[in-house]
């Protein structure tokens, strides 16, 4: 982050540094002299050329972390796949029974869904706590279906990937609109 944050700052003081040089220049120059319309079209480029990118600095220095909230959404993602391909290979060795491969897919379905969501700079903290219960859930179903836990517990899973889902998909469709706004 502190890489960052000395671009953003070199970006803003040297932009400022520009503004002043113009304005310096100006000032001892009459209004009737040649150079004074550039250099104030210059003046006025500067200013809005730092008013731009000071307008996109906040979203410049959230990026890294919405990037680690993608990718901790991401390998819960995966490793929530990871535990329906071996829930649905556990029917093999007799552990369980065959009707538990319907929920096997439909959790690798839910964990393959989890890793294709994206967020906006604002929403991007729901993803890592979409990703933190979507881990839940990964480590609760399989002591669901093996009978280690009560059937209540049903009832969490359920909810865990309801509100999982909920979190990705309000971050998804944020990032959206904001991808549209800045279009």
């Amino acid at each position: 982050m502190g890489e960052i944050d000395h671009e953003v700052a070199g970006k803003i003081a040297g932009s400022q540094a520009d503004i002043s040089s113009v304005l310096q220049e100006l000032q001892g120059l009459p209004e009737d002299h040649p150079r004074y319309e550039a250099l104030f079209a210059q003046l006025v480029n500067a200013g809005s050329a730092l008013l731009e990118y000071e307008a996109k600095a906040p979203a410049k220095r959230e990026e890294p972390h919405r990037q680690v909230s993608k990718t901790a959404l991401t390998w819960s993602g995966w490793v929530h796949v990871f535990g329906a391909v071996l829930l649905g290979l556990a029917p093999l060795t007799g552990w369980i029974g065959w009707g538990w491969v319907a929920l096997a897919v439909f959790q690798m379905l839910f964990g393959l869904l989890a890793t294709g969501m994206d967020a906006s700079l604002q929403g991007h903290r729901k993803l890592r706590v979409a990703a933190g219960v979507l881990g839940a859930v990964t480590v609760l179903v399989p002591l669901l279906v093996f009978g280690v836990l009560s059937g209540w517990f049903w009832i969490a899973a359920a909810i865990g990937w309801i509100g999982s889902f909920v979190l990705e998909a309000d971050a998804d469709v944020s990032h959206a609109q904001e991808g549209k706004a800045a279009a």
